[in-house]
């Protein structure tokens, strides 16, 4: 009787989890993966004392991240620096389109440039990143390092960050640049434009400051050293062949997106507070 009433028992489809229980699952994931960010972050740093001696896969890095990227972040910053200046004109076709320099000024320097440049390399270069750390963890690659002595942090992490963090504000000054001009362009050949070019970089000179371009480039520097410890953390975390890889790839990519709009609030909340 013992017997066929735990027969029973055991054959009993598995309760599905409560909202409660997946609430708190989704937490205690949301807090590992920041935690083992954390904790990447701290060992990346570690094995700073050894930048220059491995300068050579440092400006690899560089290269690959920054110089290989200005295709796509020109094309990216011109036609928003064009779209702007349409959408701007339109909207002030009724009162005064002298504003307009300031405007595709202030928005670049300060907002669009950083976050969109933000977006751009998490999606080309950290999904690489996590793709490629991925796939050397899937396959045992990470493991021969520790093997041979070589440890991963420092070969595969530390040149990684620290290229990001010097790319991305030098990919800001450059898309700033770009999308400036590309809204001259639009000035200059629009006719439904009524300032001149001169009128509108007079009117971006008079606005824009220092500060306004400080703020950007230390946005940057926040914005790559985010992507590449969450680009590396999700790599090394990765198991379970080709599927486990594209799923921290994905996660890798979302995780940036994210963080990169929190860290935007907050420097953006601690500017004004200064």
């Amino acid at each position: 009787m013992t017997t066929s009433v735990r027969t029973t028992l055991d054959t009993r489809p598995a309760r599905r989890p409560g909202p409660v229980t997946r609430l708190g699952t989704g937490l205690l994931e949301i807090l590992q993966i920041l935690g083992e960010s954390a904790l990447m972050l701290v060992r990346t740093g570690g094995e700073l004392r050894y930048a220059l001696r491995d300068r050579g896969r440092l400006v690899d890095q560089f290269i690959r991240v920054g110089l290989q990227t200005l295709p796509i972040a020109s094309l990216v910053s011109l036609f928003i620096g064009m779209v702007m200046i349409v959408q701007a004109a339109d909207q002030l076709a009724n009162y005064t389109q002298e504003i307009l320099g300031s405007i595709v000024g202030l928005s670049m320097t300060k907002e669009l440039g950083p976050v969109v440049m933000g977006f751009l390399l998490a999606g080309r270069a950290g999904s690489a990143i996590a793709a490629e750390i991925g796939s050397m963890s899937v396959y045992d690659e990470i493991a021969a390092l520790r093997t041979m002595d070589i440890d991963p942090v420092r070969f595969l992490s530390m040149p990684r960050v620290i290229a990001m963090t010097l790319a991305l504000p030098c990919l800001i000054l450059y898309a700033d640049a770009i999308g400036i001009l590309g809204g001259a362009l639009v000035v200059a050949v629009d006719p439904s434009i009524h300032i001149s070019v001169n009128q509108y970089f007079d009117n971006l000179i008079n606005w824009i400051n220092f500060t306004d371009v400080l703020i950007g480039l230390l946005k940057g520097a926040v914005f790559g050293l985010v992507v590449a410890v969450v680009s590396c953390t999700f790599g090394f975390r990765t198991r379970g062949g080709s599927e486990g890889v594209a799923a921290s790839t994905t996660a890798a990519v979302v995780w940036s997106f994210v963080l990169i709009i929190v860290f935007d609030y907050v420097i953006v909340r601690m500017s004004f507070l200064l």
